[in-house]
């Protein structure tokens, strides 16, 4: 009985130890990380690929690429349309439990291409470059659109190791979505 005693007690010192080695939540969360987030509705598709640095400070930096592709009719044609967009958000994160919360200060939208493909082979049909993107889509869409890159958000932490982390949001409609977030440095 001595012996298991020990035994358990030897066993117990080890992980104590091991849970004292570990970083904190905030600890490991601290880096750069890269992602890769691809959301669908209805016949369109989005894919943002970004870089999320994450500092000790308080304050994080988001730049992406977002990448919108869909079909739509163009004077009675369908007709593939693909869209790029940049974006910046810079603000604070806090940890609250397992909820990180991001709460930008400033952010930046910019439509930076628009293609058009014929849907049957995706083959190019032309694209709208500078003055005609503006023509097409207003200053009064992308400050709506940067209104909501504005807003602070919540992603629930599902998974967190020394080089990846898993989060979970809703939208307001109850949909999920899921991120992993892979470190690069």
């Amino acid at each position: 009985m001595k012996k298991q005693l020990i035994g358990l007690l030897y066993v117990a010192v080890i992980l104590l130890g091991l849970t004292a080695c570990q970083s904190s939540t905030e600890e490991q969360l601290v880096g750069v990380w890269r992602y890769t987030n691809v959301q669908s509705a209805g016949n369109s598709t989005a894919t943002l690929n970004g870089t999320a640095e994450i500092n000790k400070d308080g304050s994080y930096s988001d730049n992406g690429e977002l990448t919108v592709t869909g079909t739509t009719e163009e004077e009675g044609v369908e007709v593939k349309v693909k869209m790029g967009f940049s974006v910046r958000i810079r603000g604070t994160w806090t940890l609250s439990d397992k909820d990180l919360v991001m709460s930008p200060n400033s952010s930046g939208f910019k439509i930076t291409y628009m293609k058009y493909y014929d849907p049957s082979d995706d083959s190019y049909l032309g694209e709208l470059t500078g003055d005609e993107i503006k023509q097409a889509y207003s200053d009064d869409f992308v400050r709506e659109i940067n209104a909501t890159l504005n807003a602070a958000s919540t992603e629930r932490i599902m998974m967190l190791t020394e080089n990846k982390f898993v989060t979970e949001s809703t939208d307001e409609d109850g949909g999920k979505s899921t991120i992993t977030y892979n470190r690069l440095r």
